[in-house]
């Protein structure tokens, strides 16, 4: 394919935010009906569990830098499975998840609960299982109708702003909106009063003046309010809205040109995910049309974490009441979805529409990284020269990395980077050293193969150790399974053929014996810790930075 003026443009943008202070958004350039799937809009999720435990402290009360805390969705909004995968788990979502902005009065985008799907990949079958997220598919749609070059924006949640307001200051939600749409209606009657009080001339031009004064006394008054952070702060434009209202002023804002977006934003759906050609490595990302040589693939901005020790996992110790350091069990999934280097306790994580589906390739890589150059919208080169302690109080990101083509990449090859001769080295270690569970049991194999019989509790009271079930049926709602007590052919020949007696726990955790069971009726999750994230011996390990790209001044090791 060579590349011609019939090659689909780019969709997606990121590009400057339309709301004040607000850093980055992104933006799309074609006209979204209400319904429309999103461009790039399969986001996946990664599983960040019991931080706080882990770190022996809290990172609301700043007893470690933990900047994720800005980017992650409670473990509910991600998807059930992920709810049941330990005590306190939260997800980062690097599409959709963290790259809008949130408008209470403008949200026109919204995203589905995630599916769990590790193609296929097991302990039983594959040194890759464990090694990245199942949670994926978290699926993006118009939410309402989005004009071309409009700005998306998603719902962090009622309680996001007010939890921050010491820094982010007093945030409008969907009721202030309302209030001030109230308030400026009557404002704008007060303000044609006025007028048809006045007939000479000069008074006409002398009342417009004491407009403009009364609404700038009105949003400069020194008794703040969300209602008042919700009116507009420009006369003009607060005219503009006493005539179509607020919400349409707010649309008109949050809106740049596409040609704007063309020269001055960043192309995000240059790539999108599907399941890799890399043997165990799950997911991938490929060239969603011809990229040229020198053509930024992706451009991701980086969460930083400066001291990559907070990603260390513990066991309890024997009170169970905190951790043990002594006995180290691993580390969060989300180190082998960030950047390092060995001589630095700084990792670099990137967040951006397909950019962390990107797979390895030592020999034949046709991406490689480079930071963006200096662009205060984007990138502050200066904080390459900065040490590793003083990302200790940053709690922004303004560091970028460019994913750019090193060939030709062709519409639907896969696009890989080279992690660099550490990762591989250590990968190839675990391969060896791997050896594969063949009495593993897959609650998400159970869930979609309804070919599989169940095992009685008699035949095998251990299959079940690692999972729990849960028996549904419309009058008694969801109630966990407590044990299979028996299996027989079914009478109408649905499901595997068979139907089931089980025990299951009722209100005050009574066991109560429910008969002819039918697998539809039936879901599995992991117990808690027992997902192939937490075995014991998951790959790990952060993709390495190129010792050339990597600064100075945070080599601290």
């Amino acid at each position: 394919m060579t590349y011609n003026n019939n090659t689909p443009k780019c969709t997606l943008y990121l590009a400057p935010s339309t709301i004040p202070n607000a850093g980055l958004g992104i933006f799309t350039s074609i006209a979204l009906p209400s319904g429309t799937p999103l461009p790039g809009g399969f986001d996946a999720a990664i599983p960040i569990s019991d931080m706080d435990f882990h770190n022996d402290g809290s990172h609301d009360a700043e007893d470690y830098h933990w900047l994720f805390s800005e980017y992650t969705w409670s473990s509910a909004s991600i998807g059930k499975v992920m709810e049941y995968e330990a005590e306190k788990t939260s997800g980062f979502s690097w599409g959709y998840g963290a790259l809008p902005n949130c408008h209470f009065w403008m949200i026109n985008v919204m995203e589905s609960s995630c599916d769990f799907d590790t193609v296929g990949l097991t302990p039983e079958n594959s040194p890759g299982a464990g090694a990245f997220t199942g949670h994926y598919n978290r699926l993006a749609h118009a939410y309402e109708d989005v004009k071309a070059g409009g700005e998306l924006f998603v719902s962090y949640g009622t309680n996001w702003f007010p939890t921050r307001e010491s820094y982010m200051g007093l945030v409008p939600g969907e009721d202030d909106f309302e209030a001030g749409e109230e308030f400026i209606e009557t404002v704008s009657e007060l303000f044609e009063s006025l007028v048809d009080s006045t007939t000479v001339k000069d008074d006409v031009h002398y009342m417009g003046q004491v407009r403009v004064d009364i609404w700038n006394m009105i949003v400069n008054s020194p008794y703040k309010s969300r209602p008042l952070a919700a009116l507009p702060k420009a006369y003009k434009t607060a005219v503009r809205a006493m005539d179509v209202g607020i919400m349409q002023t707010e649309e008109e804002l949050a809106t740049h040109s596409v040609e704007y977006l063309e020269e001055h934003g960043k192309c995000l759906d240059h790539i999108h995910p599907q399941n890799s050609t890399i043997p165990h490595a799950g997911r991938g990302a490929f060239a969603t049309r011809y990229l040229p040589k020198g053509t930024v693939v992706s451009s991701a901005p980086l969460i930083h974490i400066p001291d990559r020790d907070i990603l260390t996992m513990y066991d309890d110790s024997e009170d169970g009441e905190s951790r043990d350091l002594s006995k180290p069990i691993g580390q969060q999934l989300l180190l082998n979805y960030c950047w390092g280097h060995p001589k630095s306790s700084m990792l670099l994580c990137p967040y951006s529409h397909g950019t962390p589906f990107i797979n390895h390739d030592r020999q034949d890589p046709n991406v490689k990284i480079q930071w963006m150059k200096n662009d205060d919208r984007y990138h502050n080169s200066s904080w390459l020269d900065e040490p590793v302690s003083f990302f200790d109080s940053e709690w922004t990101t303004k560091l970028m990395f460019e994913y750019v083509a090193l060939r030709d990449i062709q519409e639907g090859e896969e696009v890989l980077v080279d992690y660099g001769k550490e990762w591989e080295e250590a990968w190839n270690e675990h391969v060896k050293a791997w050896n594969p569970d063949e009495s593993y049991v897959s609650p998400h194999e159970l869930n979609k193969d309804y070919d599989l019989p169940l095992k009685t509790h008699e035949e095998d009271a251990s299959v079940y150790t690692d999972i729990f079930g849960y028996h549904t049926d419309k009058k008694s709602g969801e109630r966990e399974i407590h044990r299979i007590r028996a299996r027989r052919p079914d009478p109408n020949n649905k499901n595997d053929g068979f139907v089931y007696d089980l025990e299951v726990i009722g209100s005050g955790n009574y066991v109560k014996r429910v008969k002819d069971v039918s697998r539809s009726q039936m879901h599995f999750y992991h117990k808690p810790y027992k997902a192939d994230i937490f075995r014991e011996g998951s790959f790990r390990h952060e993709m390495m930075i190129p010792d050339e790209r990597f600064p100075n001044a945070w080599r601290n090791l």
